[in-house]
Parts: C-alpha cells; sequence; structure tokens
C-alpha cells in the first residue's frame, strides 16, 4: 500500500500529550480520586489491572472452580479472552453468535450444562441481550466483558453492572493509555477479588514510565498524517510477517497509577464524546441506508455507545482495498478467530454464525475526532465501492 497522509485510521487513539503529562505526574501523587466511577457505576467495588485479560485472569481464578471447568464464550472475539480463560486453569466452551454479532441465547440454552461460567461480550459496544442470558445462566456466575462497551446500556443499566462482575479494557473507547478496570457487582466475590489481586505483581515506576509512553508514542502514529505515511504500512507489513493471533503471553499486573488518574479525570467528562460518536454513526446509517450492506442498527431498549461501526459485505478483501486505497481505513476484526481457535483452542466447529460473519466483517471510522467532511468521505467511498 501507498502512503496516504489523508488516509482517515479506523481507529481513534485519542491520547494526547496533555494525558501522557497527567499520567506522569499522576506517579509522584497520593490516592487517585475514584469518584467519576462511583458516579457512572455506583456503589460498586473496583480493582484496577495492567489489561482486561488480566482482570479476567482474576476473576476466574476467584471463582475457585475445579480445574479444567468450562467457561462459556463467544467465539467471536479476540483470542486472548481464551488465552486469559485457560492461563486461570479452564477451558473456552465457544458459544456461536446472533445478529446482534454478541453471545446467541440460543446456543448458550444448548450448552449451559456443560459450563461453570459465562463471559459475555459486548462487542461493538452491542449490549447483548442479558435478560436471556441471565435466566438460561441461572447460577452460573456471569461476567460481562465491556472493553467495547464503556457507557453502552441495556434496559436503562450501564452494561458492567448487570452480571455478576464485569471487566473494562481502558486503552479502547476511553483512550485511557491502557490498563484494566475490574468491577463487582456481586458482593460475595470481592473478598476473593481481592486476595487474588494481591498476588499480582505491583508495576514499578520504571513501568509506569514506559508503558505510558509507549501509550502516546502508539497514539501519535494513530492520527493524520503519521498514520498513513508509517502507522499502516509497517503494521501492515508486520501483519504479513508475524501471526499476531497466536497464543502469547504478557507479564499479570497490578494496575498503573497513571491509567488510574487518566481514567478517572476522562470517564467525568466521556458521556458528551459517546453522544458524538452516536450522532457520527446515525450520521452513516442515513447515509448508507439504501445500500445493500447490513447496517449497525441500535436495537430496542439498547443503547449502543458506537464504539466500533461494523458491515458485513460480499467481497470483503476488496472491499478493503478499494476503501484505503481511497484514503478510509478499516479492519476485519476477528477475522482469523474461527481458524486459529480450530488450531490452538480445540474448537469443535459448532458456531456457523460467527464462520459467516467472520468471513465477511469489517468496521469503518466513525469516532468522535472526525469532521462532516470526513464522515460525508468515509460515507461517498463506501457507497462508490463495486464490491460491497
Amino acid at each position: 500500500m501507498r502512503p496516504d497522509p489523508y488516509l482517515i485510521p479506523r481507529f481513534n487513539f485519542d491520547y494526547k500529550l496533555t494525558d501522557f503529562s497527567t499520567s506522569i505526574t499522576s506517579i509522584f501523587k497520593g490516592e487517585s480520586n475514584l469518584e467519576p466511577l462511583y458516579s457512572t457505576f455506583g456503589q460498586k467495588d473496583f480493582f484496577f489491572t495492567n489489561y482486561g485479560r488480566t482482570a479476567l485472569y482474576v476473576i476466574l481464578k476467584s471463582l475457585h472452580l475445579p480445574p479444567k471447568s468450562k467457561i462459556g464464550v463467544p467465539l467471536y472475539c479476540c483470542t486472548v479472552v481464551f488465552d486469559a480463560i485457560i492461563n486461570a486453569g479452564h477451558i473456552p466452551r465457544f458459544i456461536d453468535i446472533n445478529d446482534n454479532y454478541t453471545m446467541d441465547p440460543e446456543d448458550l440454552k444448548s450448552k449451559i450444562e456443560d459450563l461453570s461460567a459465562v463471559v459475555v461480550i459486548h462487542t461493538f459496544g452491542r449490549p447483548a441481550d442479558m435478560d436471556s442470558i441471565k435466566k438460561i445462566a441461572g447460577r452460573v456466575p456471569i461476567i460481562e466483558d465491556c472493553s467495547h462497551s464503556l457507557l453502552s446500556e441495556y434496559k436503562g443499566k450501564i452494561t458492567g453492572t448487570i452480571g455478576d462482575m464485569a471487566i473494562f479494557s481502558l486503552a479502547k473507547y476511553l483512550s485511557a493509555g491502557g490498563g484494566g478496570l475490574l468491577v463487582v457487582n456481586n458482593r460475595s466475590f470481592t473478598k476473593r477479588i481481592q486476595k487474588e489481586t494481591k498476588t499480582l505483581r505491583e508495576p514499578s515506576t520504571l513501568d509506569e514510565i514506559q508503558h505510558t509512553t509507549t501509550a502516546y508514542m502508539r497514539s501519535f502514529f494513530y492520527h493524520k498524517p503519521w498514520f498513513g505515511l508509517f502507522g499502516l504500512p509497517i503494521g501492515l507489513i508486520l501483519e504479513n510477517k508475524v501471526d499476531l493471533m497466536t497464543k502469547k503471553s504478557s507479564r499479570m499486573t497490578a494496575g498503573y497509577k497513571t491509567y488510574t488518574d487518566i481514567t478517572s479525570k476522562k470517564l467525568s467528562s466521556f458521556k458528551s464524546k459517546v453522544e458524538i460518536q452516536r450522532k457520527n454513526s446515525f450520521f452513516l446509517l442515513d447515509k448508507l441506508k439504501d445500500s445493500s450492506l447490513i447496517l449497525p442498527l441500535e436495537k430496542k431498549s439498547t443503547y449502543c455507545n458506537y464504539y466500533l461501526f461494523p458491515l458485513t459485505v460480499k467481497n470483503r478483501d476488496k472491499t478493503c482495498e478499494y476503501l484505503r486505497q481511497n484514503g478510509v481505513d478499516t479492519t476485519k476484526l476477528f477475522s482469523q478467530t474461527p481458524e486459529v481457535a480450530k488450531a490452538i483452542y480445540d474448537y469443535k466447529g459448532d458456531c456457523p454464525r460467527t464462520e459467516e460473519i467472520a468471513k465477511s466483517i469489517i468496521t469503518i471510522p466513525n469516532h468522535y475526532v472526525l469532521k462532516k467532511k470526513e464522515l460525508e468521505k468515509v460515507a461517498g467511498v463506501i457507497n462508490s465501492c463495486p464490491y460491497k
């Protein structure tokens, strides 16, 4: 791909120099202000880890399940979720998705007897059918993976407050640089969570500085003109040379103070940015409504944060190439997961809907930093694409 300084990035990493400065300063301050978390989620118990996957690991360890228990999880997700289950000593049991890109309650119902816990993922920020899932699960603990769904709502309840516990990835929509947040709704688990988090290594000051610097550099190269000139071309080369989906271990540590402080600071005013992203998404929905594409319409009784804007297309590879050639980046999110799951995680091929979606889905830019002219370009390029 030729370098393009005007290429519209697929994701938004909104971690500015001021955020970097705030994060570094926080290392030498006292206790973090968690009031924005209480204001958002209510009087819950909060714990911080270095990654969302670490938070999931901590939760699974705290359940004190027999070794090699089966944990229900949607096949359509990032494989680091499967790694967290395996690292905790258990086995992922794959559940298919529905037309909302989230866990299919009917498939869960057919597999629930084998499960010791269920991980529900609100993919793309789209809340899963929590009423049906909770009814089917019964006393089986439910863990919400809200990595995509910060401030999304299901029947008036914010995602992350509905299951027994929840995890958030702070590097994503909030752009806090990194880190994971664990929310405990069922306080019968709190003491066990506390015990497990104490086994995690505390990050050093050098760890804090290194991670925060990396977060800022990543964000810097995800903006115009650097993304189209260097970020994407280098990323595509690495993608072709390195298997980015294979199992990989990462050090699990307690939370970084740099990420905790910036999370509190950003969360207090983040609702307005979600509203802008929703407005951008509705603009795209209107511009694309006459196309043959399957659009990500908001489901009844939900409030979708539209963290990502998925489309299913007929010829994905050629569509992606066309979009990039015309100044709009895109991604084939989780497209490799079914094949990797078969090769590494003992997936048996019983999630046909996921396999179908994984072959045809793309996401397009809709982030809150985009201007109207850029949104018009995104919609225009898609509508003109002959391969969609």
